[in-house]
């Protein structure tokens, strides 16, 4: 609500003015008939509420001026404890409307003779006078309210504009700016001492030519006082058909880009130390890629689905010099061919029905200084490959339906299950684009080809599904273990630790037998000659121990054995020692 006491040093002011200018005293009340300025004998009197002022307080609530020209004996003085002994002589009283409540009382009040008969001559004129003094205070209250309110939602602005997560620059039509948030200030360097035109922060040409065709402008601006790439919206500011401006929203694309990486990425960083290998072609693969991660080298990883192509290639990213940037993964055969492509580049606002205003980033500007990874690139379009082939070559990319190739730095691995010297002889993949892929080629041998990896494989299962049910499964017995061993995993690893989780899910004790294996296993392709069953006495005698120190096995625990075969624990000491039966002869984790 308007207040007088908001503005009380105009109040004041007016007072004094009218004073002088009619030789008469005046004093202005509040709503609450709280003396807010006064004259003469009322100058001491400000701040105090006027109790006996019978008079005003019809003006406020009638909202109709009153002359008194014989104060003391007039009506509305009846309830005064001074009536018929007032020191005035003569009162007009007038009220102060503001948009239709009224927020206090101007009086001018005589104390003699000259000023009664001046007051009573004039009050016409008088009345009129402070008719237009009313509508002065209450348009100064008005004003006061609306900075307030103005100061208080530009200030809620400012809040919400600096908790934006995007910069913002506000420009008047001669492309100055007026107003930014306090991101905007820190992406460009805008100095605080001085003002700032929209040429001398960014690359605006192509921006601003929007504007002034009083379009919306989407696409990245480079920086003038920074080295810097920005995504840019920008939308004008028009009154009737004239431009008076811009709102400009600002992205650090490096800041989308980590984003990016961060949504993209797992959490876990793969390095070469978790890629486990015992087999010779293993070790060997290992040697290979350790030597070629820190090159920017295009790699061709081939090997079966589930032999490990994408951890292989997030080992040989985060061995490179681009380890801090994106690893941008993107599987060919898994997307439509009618959206991979602008998967792959993006696209520019408006290149066909249902573009995302302001367009899209594809893989490969994402993966800018980092890697991207094509996974099954055997299942890409011919006419997709030859865009690839053009980006291995050039180094450049172009969004669909743009009109600009875009500079790229990125590390190109790709992978595939399917044999491509055979696809390029047939004509389904292209031959220029094999070799360009085919720079440095590592092969995953399939599992059935390094038994000797499928223990330690079934190890690291072993711990992290036991972790991950939060079941304490220490072990795998002989038998089980050699199940597995002869298995010939067409799925391969991925099979294998899908085959641990289920074995670990089912088992009730501390180590995996052969009965929680899944049927597959126990009934499938077997590698290698089926052991044959021995029936010689000290033969079974020893794979008895053998099985009971695998169930009983807790750091040493050897009494637990001899009681399950039924023995003491001194004969148990004795046959170990008979049979030569060595700790590790029992598989555990």
């Amino acid at each position: 609500m308007d207040s007088l006491y908001d503005i009380e040093t105009t109040v004041r002011q007016t007072a004094e003015a009218i004073a002088a200018a009619l030789k008469i005293e005046v004093e202005i009340a509040g709503a609450d008939l709280t003396r807010v300025a006064g004259t003469g004998t009322y100058s001491s009197r400000c701040g105090f509420q006027m109790e006996d002022s019978f008079v005003y307080r019809h003006v406020l609530e009638s909202g109709e001026p009153v002359i008194i020209d014989k104060p003391g004996y007039d009506p509305l003085c009846e309830p005064c404890a001074s009536r018929g002994n007032c020191l005035e002589f003569a009162e007009v009283a007038m009220p102060i409307k503001a948009e239709g409540s009224i927020i206090g009382v101007i009086g001018l009040i005589s104390f003699d003779e000259e000023q009664t008969q001046r007051l009573l001559e004039n009050k016409d004129s008088l009345l009129r006078f402070l008719d237009k003094m009313a509508e002065l205070m209450a348009a100064k209250a008005i004003e006061h309210r609306q900075n307030r309110e103005r100061e208080l939602l530009t200030g809620q602005l400012l809040t919400v504009l600096n908790f934006l997560n995007d910069g913002i620059l506000l420009t008047d039509a001669e492309r100055r700016v007026t107003h930014y948030n306090r991101l905007a200030q820190k992406l460009l360097d805008i100095p605080e001492t001085e003002p700032s035109t929209l040429f001398q922060l960014l690359d605006e040409k192509r921006l601003w030519r929007s504007v002034e065709r009083g379009e919306v402008f989407s696409g990245q601006v480079k920086g003038k006082r920074v080295a810097s790439q920005f995504y840019c919206d920008a939308v004008p500011v028009a009154n009737g058909e004239r431009i008076e401006g811009a709102v400009i929203t600002l992205k650090d694309v490096q800041q989308i880009k980590k984003l990016v990486k961060a949504a993209t990425e797992t959490e876990i960083e793969t390095h070469f130390s978790e890629i486990i290998a015992a087999s010779a072609k293993m070790k060997r693969l290992k040697e290979v890629a350790l030597k070629v991660a820190p090159s920017n080298a295009t790699l061709l990883i081939q090997g079966e689905s589930g032999t490990g192509k994408e951890l292989l290639a997030r080992a040989i990213h985060q061995s490179s010099k681009r380890r801090d940037n994106s690893f941008i993964t993107i599987n060919c055969g898994a997307i439509p061919e009618n959206l991979l492509e602008s998967e792959l580049f993006g696209y520019d606002e408006g290149a066909f029905t249902g573009a995302r205003r302001g367009g899209k980033l594809g893989k490969f500007e994402l993966a800018h200084n980092g890697t991207i990874f094509l996974d099954e690139i055997g299942d890409m379009p011919l006419h997709l490959q030859v865009k690839i082939l053009r980006v291995l070559q050039e180094r450049r990319v172009e969004r669909v339906g743009g009109l600009h190739s875009i500079p790229v730095d990125v590390r190109v691995i790709a992978a595939t299950n399917r044999d491509l010297e055979s696809m390029v002889k047939t004509g389904e993949f292209r031959e220029d684009l094999f070799y360009r892929l085919n720079v440095i080629p590592l092969y995953i041998a399939p599992l059935r080809e390094r038994q000797e990896d499928v223990p330690l494989l079934i190890r690291f299962y072993l711990e992290h599904y036991s972790q991950v049910t939060g079941k304490s499964v220490r072990g795998i017995s002989p038998e089980a273990l050699r199940i597995l061993s002869r298995y010939t995993w067409p799925g391969n690893v991925r099979e294998l630790g899908n085959v641990v989780e289920y074995s670990v899910t089912m088992t009730p004790g501390e180590y995996i037998t052969a009965e929680f294996l899944p049927a597959r296993v126990l009934e499938g392709p077997q590698s290698g000659p089926q052991p044959k069953t021995s029936l010689n006495l000290k033969s079974l005698e020893k794979e008895a121990i053998i099985k009971a120190l695998t169930a009983a096995e807790e750091e040493g625990n050897k009494e637990g054995a001899a009681k399950l075969l039924g023995i003491s624990r001194a004969t148990l000491y004795r046959k170990i020692k008979e049979y030569n039966i060595r700790e590790q002869t029992v598989f555990k984790v």
